[in-house]
C-alpha cells in the first residue's frame, strides 16, 4: 500500500491543474490514508480514511480527464480502499 500512496502523492504533486491549497489538502488526505494503513483495525482511522477517499475523489472530479492525477486516482483508490476495507 505504501507504494500506491507514494505514487498517488507523486501524481498530486505533479498535477499542474491543482491550486496549491488543493494540492495541500489532497496530500493531507494521502497522509490520513497512510495512517489508516498502519493501523487498519482502528475504527476512527477507518472513518477518516473513508472521508479522505471522498475528498480525493471530489478533488479529481474538477480535473480534466487528461490529468494524470485523475488516471492515478481511478487506478489506485479502488486498490487502497479494498485493502483498508472501506
Amino acid at each position: 500500500m505504501a507504494e500506491w500512496l507514494k505514487e498517488l502523492q507523486g501524481a498530486i504533486e505533479a498535477e499542474p491543474s491543482l491550486k496549491p491549497e488543493d494540492k495541500a489538502e489532497a496530500l493531507e488526505q494521502v497522509g490520513t490514508l497512510a495512517k489508516a494503513g498502519e493501523n487498519p483495525q482502528d475504527g476512527a482511522l477507518k472513518k477518516l480514511s473513508n472521508t479522505a477517499v471522498k475528498i480525493l475523489k471530489g478533488t479529481i472530479a474538477t480535473l480534466p480527464d487528461t490529468a494524470k492525477l485523475a488516471d492515478a486516482c481511478s487506478k489506485l483508490l479502488p486498490l487502497i480502499t479494498k485493502l483498508l476495507g472501506i
